[in-house]
């Protein structure tokens, strides 16, 4: 006969891997972004000049944050294999999405979507965490 498996007691709370592993997605799209930016300007430079800087540096950040939120839902699905749960996780973060955006369309100094972002991304983290920890709907 074979031995049982011992089952833990404990259910590991694998949040904080899979938002680090999001984040650095969306930090690669931002880097990407970043970085193709002066090739674009040398080819396109005479209809960029009517952009302002920070327009595109917005811009760069609001793909970052879009390709997080891609990356944060579609491994959020892989490890829960629930829909619900995956979009219940990912969803607090879309004010991020809407904030950047925003700031791409209209000048918002730096420092306000900075300091407005950390606030949403500390609660969106808690709101992330709680829909892990709240049992699984069958």
């Amino acid at each position: 006969m074979g031995r049982r498996k011992n089952r833990p007691s404990y259910e590991y709370d694998y949040t904080a891997t899979t938002l680090l592993l999001a984040l650095l997605g969306g930090s690669c799209a931002f880097i990407a972004v970043e970085t193709t930016l002066p090739d674009v300007m040398d080819v396109w430079g005479s209809q960029m000049n009517k952009f302002p800087g920070w327009q595109f540096h917005m811009g760069s950040a609001c793909s970052g944050i879009v390709t997080f939120l891609t990356f944060l839902f579609l491994l959020e699905l892989h490890e829960t294999r629930s829909r619900i749960t995956a979009w219940r996780s990912s969803a607090p973060w879309l004010p991020l999405v809407g904030l950047t955006l925003l700031a791409t369309i209209i000048h918002i100094p730096s420092y306000i979507v900075i300091m407005v972002g950390t606030i949403f991304a500390v609660w969106a983290y808690l709101q992330t965490s709680s829909v892990r920890r709240s049992p699984r709907l069958p």
